[in-house]
């Protein structure tokens, strides 16, 4: 996706503003430099179609006998970035250029012209190729401003101010806004995550994740969970410690394993408690069976689970449902928990050692059913 499509966008009035101020201080600055000039052979309109033309063709040379020959230009991007010279402008389209599987239909709207300056401003309606087979649509406003110089109308500055970005996939007539593929692009990449970074966890994204968690859906509105926060780094060394113990006892009780394949098992495990506590962060997803709705309180905060695994993805932090390690009766008794708390999960919050590879999903067609079996 090229650079001409990324970024925040401006609003028209933000545009049109930007532009007449732009066009009134570069109409004081300049308004007697070619007063005793021929008037130029092509009309800003003629000019403008002229810039189009050649950029719906990529036709790098013929944009650039429509843009001003002097260093410095004003150009401000789809994303809000600011290119200040010919240079850049010039850098700019020779990189978009290069794409292939795009094009840009355009509305002019407005054309005025003046004497040593004009200005146009048009709808750019630019549609490229995805590689899933659908198409991404950016819609933006474009004021170019043009100067005379030796009689011939260039162009000077060049502002976009994106109206609507979206995506279609299957189905051309159905668009998807680039909010609504953000969250499902969040919801795919979640991964669980078993060795993480030491990068501290600011306060505020820590309550951003779990004010997200508050919102799951709950059985009567009864909203059972707590949300059990530990960062301290002595209370989790000494978790690992006893997570090792409370593993090696139900492995024996159950097992009954010979020394030898104990101490390799012992290993192994102590080598993942030190990995999976490695966070900065972690939480105790609990629930109240003391609820008034105490049948669904594990549905519940399963959910609130899953909402805190999303939210913290978003901001880049991973996560796993860690049970395994953690049985809740020994950690009601580590963390003081009340016992009316059942114990949803221990998730950690985190910045990944890496992110795992996307493990193989089924296909749609094997989990969804229509109507009955």
């Amino acid at each position: 996706m090229s650079s001409f499509m990324a970024g925040d966008c401006f609003g028209f009035r933000q545009a049109s503003l930007l532009s007449t101020v732009l066009f009134t201080f570069v109409s004081l600055c300049c308004s007697n430099g070619n007063a005793g000039e021929s008037r130029s052979p092509l009309s800003i309109k003629e000019t403008f179609d002229l810039y189009v033309r050649s950029a719906q063709n990529a036709d790098l040379e013929g944009l650039f006998k429509t843009v001003t020959d002097n260093d410095k230009f004003f150009f401000v991007t789809s994303s809000g970035k600011l290119i200040d010279t010919r240079e850049g402008y010039y850098k700019f389209h020779e990189g978009w250029f290069k794409e292939t599987g795009w094009e840009m239909p355009v509305d002019l709207l407005e054309v005025r012209e003046g004497r040593d300056y004009g200005y146009t401003n048009a709808i750019f309606h630019y549609r490229e190729g995805t590689p899933e087979g659908g198409k991404y649509i950016l819609d933006s406003y474009f004021t170019l401003i043009f100067h005379k110089e030796d009689g011939r109308w260039k162009v000077v500055a060049d502002i976009c101010a994106p109206i609507s970005r979206n995506i279609t996939e299957a189905n051309p007539e159905i668009t998807y806004n680039l909010d609504q593929v953000y969250l499902f692009d969040t919801m795919k990449e979640r991964r669980t995550v078993r060795k993480f970074k030491a990068t501290p966890v600011p306060e505020e994204h820590i309550m951003k994740i779990l004010d997200a968690s508050r919102f799951a859906p709950t059985a009567g509105n009864q909203q059972p969970w707590k949300f059990l926060l530990v960062r301290d780094r002595k209370k989790l060394n000494q978790l690992k410690k006893e997570a090792l113990r409370w593993f090696l006892e139900s492995y024996r009780s159950k097992r009954k394993p010979e020394e030898e394949q104990l101490e390799g098992v012992q290993e192994g495990v102590r080598e993942s408690l030190e990995n999976a506590l490695s966070a900065p962060v972690y939480v105790a997803v609990l629930v109240d069976s003391e609820s008034e709705h105490p049948d669904y309180v594990i549905y519940d905060g399963t959910l609130a689970a899953g909402y805190l695994m999303i939210a913290a993805r978003a901001l880049g932090y991973g996560t796993g449902f860690y049970t395994t390690f953690f049985p809740e009766e020994k950690m009601k008794r580590f963390f003081d928990i009340p016992a009316n708390y059942k114990l949803i999960c221990f998730t950690p919050i985190g910045v990944p050692e890496s992110w795992p590879e996307t493990p193989p999903k089924k296909n749609l067609e094997e989990v969804v059913v229509f109507d009955s079996f």
